[in-house]
């Protein structure tokens, strides 16, 4: 097998020294633009690759970020983590992800990897069954930013969506449309954004002077259609179901569907996550959405600021606006 070109390699058909390669290649002032050049073409040619180890341990900095996402099989994750990777591209960082799974154990474990892997920072979407994870990352002091959701107890930086804002515009949008039993089936209130829906529906409601209606359900398959289910004689008595998320809502609308409703014309339905604004679906649910690619982008200059020891001194905390995006469901 041939082995792979080196430094010294390169050093040796310029006629300059290892040091004046290292410092051409990494666009150093010190050395011309026509000799940056020269040898720039010669390492193309040769098929020279950076030995990213290396240079980490010259500098301290591996110009990678990792980002510790809950679940890739929510269209919702797998469309933030194409804005971070094409955001941290951008600024030359590249991207590793990695999936919690829900699970607590799962999340430190991830963390603990990460950091031994020696990454620059740290974007992490919390799963908020327990703060160990973030803690490890406060005592390691590496650079890192919460992404969706935040803790009452741990003042850190966040980017996060406006979510009571969200769930007000679609529960005035559902009595607008002549709704007064709203059945909301949200997820536990140990997720900040799950207490954060609860009060934007409760406001509209109380608006109104509605009654609420809130059962906790679950993201994991199948648990939204067993709850809808096991309240199918009840059923009736809504006028519409707001579920806390898309992949809920969906579950919702095959569910209700299966036991003979007509939406809307029965019953009107509506989520919280605008999926549709980043893939094409059969179903257009009416939602309230966010920008993702602009909380990427903020999360990622947040993360950089702290990575390059340019952030404030305090935390700081982003909240970006939600809209409503009427479906075909209400």
């Amino acid at each position: 097998m041939e082995k792979k070109p080196t430094l010294k390699d390169i050093a040796s058909i310029c006629g300059c020294s290892v040091t004046t390669v290292s410092r051409a290649l990494q666009k150093s002032p010190t050395i011309s633009e026509a000799t940056q050049k020269k040898i720039a073409d010669i390492a193309k040619e040769l098929g020279y690759i950076p030995n990213s180890l290396a240079m980490s341990m010259r500098t301290g900095y591996t110009n990678t970020i990792a980002a510790c996402i809950q679940d890739f099989r929510n269209p919702f994750f797998s469309a933030m983590a194409k804005y971070i990777e094409s955001c941290a591209r951008k600024f030359g960082y590249f991207a590793l992800f990695s999936t919690t799974n829900e699970s607590p154990d799962q999340e430190y474990h991830v963390c603990e990897t990460l950091l031994q892997k020696n990454v620059d920072g740290i974007l992490l979407f919390p799963i908020q069954q327990d703060t160990s994870a973030v803690e490890l990352l406060v005592r390691q002091n590496i650079p890192f930013v919460l992404v969706g959701r935040y803790f009452d107890e741990l003042d850190t930086d966040y980017v996060l969506t406006d979510d009571a804002q969200g769930a007000y515009l679609v529960t005035r949008h559902l009595i607008d449309r002549g709704a007064q039993r709203i059945l909301f089936l949200n997820v536990s209130s140990t997720i900040s954004s799950a207490r954060c829906r609860r009060s934007g529906y409760l406001r509209a409601l109380d608006e109104s002077g509605y009654t609420p209606h809130i059962l906790e359900g679950s993201m994991v398959y199948g648990k939204t259609r067993e709850i809808l289910y096991s309240i199918r004689d009840e059923l009736p008595q809504y006028d519409a179901i707001m579920t806390f998320c898309d992949i809920m809502g969906f579950e919702a609308y095959n569910a209700l569907a299966k036991m003979g409703y007509r939406i809307p014309e029965d019953i009107m339905l509506a989520s919280l996550d605008g999926l549709q604004q980043d893939i094409v679906l059969p179903i257009e649910l009416t939602c309230a959405g966010t920008n993702r690619r602009l909380m990427a982008q903020k999360s990622m200059d947040l993360l950089l600021s702290k990575i390059r020891g340019t952030a404030p001194a305090e935390p700081q905390h982003i909240c970006i606006e939600q809209y409503l995006l009427p479906g075909s469901t209400t």
